[in-house]
């Protein structure tokens, strides 16, 4: 069957809500989920069959860690769950043995062509994973903060009161606390966010900066309070990165790749068959150059309870 063949590591709220983007999107056509027995796998993957005469044209699978294939993309979901008050950091060490298991089940059945993580602390797994296969042929990228992208994008289109597609302005570092917004490169259409604002007469206080970074920032722990933890908003970005890596070839968004030798953060990539380019580096002023220092200074310190040698 023509069309990329999708696999989805975790058969959880978000690996279930990726599979439903990418069915109901007609992003690939073949879409596998994996769990470590197969069982939940199996039975999501046939209440999807269930509706197939509605859905576009697709086979839908569910396999345990046994049944590992090659495929061309993999996303890997499973993990543990950020708990609320908490952070992304905290799961941090569950989180990696978790990883250490998905991984060794992966090389037995045969590693895809690009991987995608979307597993908290993404930045940190998607090093581990890095160092780990860093002699196979195997593109590895994390989810990043291509949908803390979205979600800045979507807060400044309503604050200037246009459609967020007329907004070009990115969210990098770390997928966590420490990410940075890039203020200064903000395009509204093809005007620079200070003169939109200018001549809209919006005025760019630091009150109203601060408002639309925190809005941004706390979006995940809002909802992790109110149902636990977020899906939907992620299923649908991870969705958006497939059909970039497919059949929108070429298109630029923040995601997570090696910005240096010891440590992954979100850059804006060109995205395509082969996954992430080399990232490209914004302009940045001096408050967001900083920023991006430190939030590399807090990847690094979490990393050091990686293994030396993944």
């Amino acid at each position: 069957m023509a069309g990329l063949r999708v696999g989805i590591v975790g058969a959880g709220g978000v690996g279930i809500a990726t599979a439903g983007a990418l069915i109901m999107q007609g992003l690939a056509g073949r879409i596998t989920l994996y769990d470590r027995t197969g069982i939940r796998a199996r039975w999501e993957a046939l209440d999807y069959l269930h509706a197939l005469p509605l859905l576009p044209t697709a086979e839908i699978r569910g396999r345990s860690y046994d049944e590992f294939e090659p495929e061309d993309v993999t996303i890997i979901t499973v993990g543990a769950h950020v708990q609320p008050g908490g952070t992304r950091l905290d799961v941090l060490d569950a989180n990696v043995e978790i990883l250490e298991h998905t991984a060794a089940a992966m090389e037995a059945g045969g590693l895809p062509r690009v991987v995608v993580v979307v597993t908290n602390p993404l930045d940190i797994l998607t090093e581990y994973l890095v160092r780990r296969w860093h002699d196979r042929s195997v593109s590895v990228m994390g989810s990043g903060t291509s949908l803390d992208t979205l979600r800045f994008e979507e807060r400044l289109a309503k604050e200037c009161g246009v459609h967020p597609r007329s907004i070009h302005a990115w969210v990098i570092g770390e997928h966590g606390d420490s990410s940075v917004f890039l203020f200064s490169s903000a395009t509204i259409g093809a005007l620079p966010l200070t003169e939109f604002a200018a001549q809209q007469g919006i005025e760019l206080t630091d009150e109203w900066y601060a408002g639309i970074e925190d809005d941004v920032r706390r979006a995940a722990y809002r909802v992790r309070e109110l149902k636990g933890s977020p899906r939907h908003g992620i299923g649908l970005a991870v969705g958006g990165l497939i059909r970039c890596i497919g059949r929108e070839q070429g298109f630029i968004i923040p995601v997570s790749v090696r910005v240096a030798d010891d440590v992954c953060a979100s850059l804006p990539c060109i995205l395509g068959p082969d996954g992430a380019s080399a990232p490209l580096w914004p302009v940045m002023d001096a408050d967001e150059r900083a920023g991006w220092e430190r939030s590399l200074g807090v990847l690094r310190e979490a990393g050091k309870a990686l293994p030396l040698s993944a």
